[in-house]
């Protein structure tokens, strides 16, 4: 039976890889972005508009959250799956740091997600469906980056979010899983990425190529399949072997 899928950030980069792999494989998307604008540039890159339907919410308001999965279901008669993708990360030091700054990412990247996740799963127990939640998380919620804190902080908080939604949903047969890219260029214009920034985080990754959104694409696919249904609460690493250690450090 085809499946329905809520992907929140959906217009570029992972979330809009997301949704490229979950329409291969037969599934109907609801695209989630900020504002119509971006969810029409979303909708755009598909050539399924059949099984395309978009919602317009700023999940960084807990109340816009919590209505796009109630519009996403009427809409979509049902949801399967929901992937939390959407995010933002600005870079600014710690001792400079405002409230607001601090606010504005800790308020999209986790308070967003457990607005989401927990209408989703209401919806689902209230149908009685079974159900799949994923988490976009990041290599910086274990390692802090300077620059990040906020950031930082709102990824740990999701990968403990995602594990407490494993444990409390696991009766109602609803998983929740994690996917942790490494250093995966998106071309955000959030942040551009200094050149040397990039430099220095390519030199310490062992594998022998640049991730890129697609990979990510696949673990979550992976996580909402029939084949890892005795999984839930756990967090894939997408990270070309970043986090085993430091490939451009000379040998002892």
């Amino acid at each position: 039976m085809s499946r329905t899928v809520l992907v929140t950030g959906a217009s570029g980069g992972i979330g809009a890889a997301v949704a490229r792999r979950f329409l291969d494989e037969g599934a109907a998307v609801v695209l989630s972005e900020r504002d119509e604008e971006r969810c029409a540039a979303a909708a755009a890159q598909f050539a399924a508009p059949e099984r395309v339907g978009t919602v317009a919410a700023d999940v960084a308001d807990p109340e816009a959250a919590r209505a796009c999965v109630r519009i996403a279901w009427e809409r979509a008669g049902g949801l399967d799956v929901l992937v939390n993708a959407a995010g933002v990360y600005p870079s600014r030091p710690l001792l400079e740091m405002s409230d607001a700054e601090w606010r504005g990412v800790l308020a999209p990247n986790l308070d967003g997600p457990f607005a989401l996740s927990t209408e989703f799963a209401r919806a689902l127990v209230a149908a009685g469906r079974p159900g799949d939640i994923v988490n976009i998380t990041s290599g910086a919620g274990e390692r802090a980056r300077r620059g990040a804190a906020h950031y930082c902080t709102s990824k740990a908080g999701l990968t403990m979010l995602t594990k407490a939604l494993a444990l409390e949903l696991a009766e109602h047969r609803i998983r929740a899983n994690a996917v942790s890219p490494g250093f995966i260029e998106v071309g955000s214009d959030v942040n551009p990425l200094r050149p040397d920034y990039v430099r220095a985080v390519e030199a310490g990754r062992p594998w022998p190529r640049p991730g890129s959104p697609d990979d990510v694409a696949s673990a979550v696919a992976y996580l909402c399949s029939g084949g890892a249904e005795w999984i839930t609460g756990t967090t894939v690493t997408v990270d070309g072997g970043a986090g085993a250690g430091n490939a451009a450090l000379p040998p002892a």
